[in-house]
């Protein structure tokens, strides 16, 4: 007897179908872009039913670093990129998109919190879909949880001196967001080998917004006949450097002709994007990082080498400096570009927008130093700044320095209780560093070092603290760097389910012949009965 398979319904499908494309058409009288919510909503249901975690939370990290970053004003609101729309719909508002006033946050936010919520699910479940990941050091937990305490607790002692709440929900929002994104990176991370192809999608991201500057700076620009301040956004030099230390971090421990190649390729790449993208702590932040690695990697060939081309070109910089010290352009460009950091932008001697803001908030840490005002309060003006409020109403909530910002809300309690997990990212980054064999273990801990630099950076000049971008890439070296400490040795494993207990010793049946030791085999005896 033979079986016929089961055919599938097509009438199901087919309705399936017709309902799917239906509420795409209804999704679309509302606004363009909620007629992706349907496709949408049926690839997570596939998501949760057969995909392990790791595709989805790496195609939500090329999304979020890839596509227009509308809070930030992308390509200096002159042009839309074909990305836009989907940026538009990870991140605006869901209220705004679809007139649902309850709905104040937007889909990224949605999708993060149902990502985690998969994860927990098959972890509760003990799903077979996602393979056993490796286990986070528990200190890393802990701080990463506190950081996310010290902000609840600004949060409430804001408001209960009178603060602004609605305001006060978005100068903390990206960053208490921060441990769900690092929980969806543990899950979706199995190891240390998993991390290339975090990096890789890294990498597509930032190689689509160095594509998307220059196409912008080279064609758009001239054809409008405009000036502009960046060709993408301020976060993206984030994204950008972090390419630039996988290509030059991953030469550096293992030089070969392969990685030359391939890394000179992608620094060109990359380069050109930052360029046209104008951001001067794009390239304060890679020189820190260089920096770091120079002090953190022990003393091979290559870097005795460099050390003494450096100190017998020394002379002729400080020559170069000095001569270019005036210099506009040119050959002098990047004497002029080094001047302009510490001049700043009102030239030697003047205060600009940013060093009065900086000294302003300085001055309203200063009246609450311990505690800081909490969130909801706007810094003081002691010397007062020129009002803005007709392009950025909420100025005051949002400073441009971050750092100084958590000190002025947050005092010395929350600005520790928040970046505590920074320190300890790093520390076991460079532990795992100096622990491991495999070079691209010791790249990525290097890479790891230079993107908490490049954070930093961020929201010490560009309100980072507040960047979607900056938050994801920070996530991921945060787990990463707790999983490479974890593997190498530089932490102990942590009590988890992936080492079991050793065995105890099988208790023998009844009548059994035993024997109290191996070694001496004394006359046998028989297992006593129960």
């Amino acid at each position: 007897m033979t079986f016929a398979p089961d055919r599938p319904s097509y009438p199901r499908y087919l309705a399936l179908l017709g309902f799917l494309v239906l509420a795409t058409v209804g999704g679309a009288l509302l606004h363009p872009v909620v007629a992706l919510a349907p496709a949408l909503a049926a690839g997570v249901l596939w998501v949760v039913v057969k995909v392990p975690l790791r595709y989805p939370v790496l195609g939500l990290t090329y999304l979020v670093l890839a596509v227009d970053f509308v809070p930030e004003r992308p390509q200096s609101g002159f042009w839309p990129s074909p990305l836009f729309p989907i940026g538009e719909l990870l991140f605006t508002q869901l209220s705004a998109l679809t007139k649902i006033g309850a709905l104040r946050f937007p889909l990224v936010d949605l999708l993060i919190v149902g990502l985690l919520g998969i994860a927990l699910y098959r972890r509760t479940t003990k799903s077979t879909i996602d393979p056993p990941v490796l286990p986070m050091p528990r200190p890393l937990i802990a701080v990463v949880a506190l950081s996310f305490f010290a902000i609840m607790f600004m949060e409430v002692r804001g408001v209960l001196r009178g603060g602004d709440f609605r305001n006060s929900l978005w100068q903390w929002h990206q960053a208490a967001m921060l441990p769900f994104i690092v929980a969806i990176y543990h899950y979706a991370m199995r190891g240390p080998e998993d991390w290339p192809i975090f990096a890789r999608t890294v990498i597509a991201a930032g190689l689509t917004k160095a594509a998307v500057s220059v196409y912008f700076g080279a064609v758009v620009v001239p054809a409008m006949g405009v000036f502009v301040e960046y060709t993408t956004c301020h976060s993206d030099s984030m994204t950008f450097n972090f390419a630039l230390l996988v290509a030059t971090m991953r030469f550096l421990e293992k030089p070969k002709g392969a990685h030359a190649f391939r890394g000179i390729l992608l620094i060109l790449c990359i380069f050109m994007g930052m360029v046209y993208n104008d951001r001067r702590l794009a390239y304060v932040s890679f020189v820190g990082c260089l920096l770091a690695g120079y002090l953190i990697t022990p003393w091979p060939a290559i870097k005795r080498t460099f050390t003494r081309a450096l100190v017998l070109l020394a002379p002729l910089m400080v020559v170069y400096f000095a001569v270019g010290w005036n210099a506009r352009g040119g050959a002098f460009a990047p004497v002029h570009k080094v001047r302009s950091l510490i001049d700043g932008e009102g030239g030697e001697g003047n205060l600009d927008y940013r060093d009065i803001e900086n000294l302003d908030l300085i001055a309203t840490w200063t009246q609450f130093p311990l505690l800081g005002t909490g969130y909801g309060h706007e810094f003081l003006e002691p010397i007062p700044l020129p009002n803005i409020a007709f392009v950025f109403p909420t100025y005051r909530f949002h400073p441009h320095n971050s750092l100084l910002g958590l000190l002025a809300f947050g005092g010395m309690v929350g600005y520790t209780g928040i970046w505590m997990f920074l320190t300890v990212t790093i520390y076991l980054a460079v532990r795992a560093y100096h622990r491991s064999n495999i070079s691209e273990h010791r790249a990525a801990s290097m890479v790891i070092v230079g993107a908490v630099i490049c954070y930093i950076n961020q929201v010490f000049g560009d309100m980072g603290i507040i960047s979607y971008i900056c938050t994801f890439l920070l996530s991921l070296c945060v787990v990463a760097s707790g999983k490479l400490a974890v593997f190498t040795g530089a932490w102990p494993m942590p009590k988890s389910t992936l080492v079991p207990s050793a065995p105890s010793a099988p208790v023998p049946p009844p009548g059994a012949i035993t024997y109290p030791n191996e070694d001496e085999a004394p006359a046998p005896g028989v297992a006593k009965t129960g």
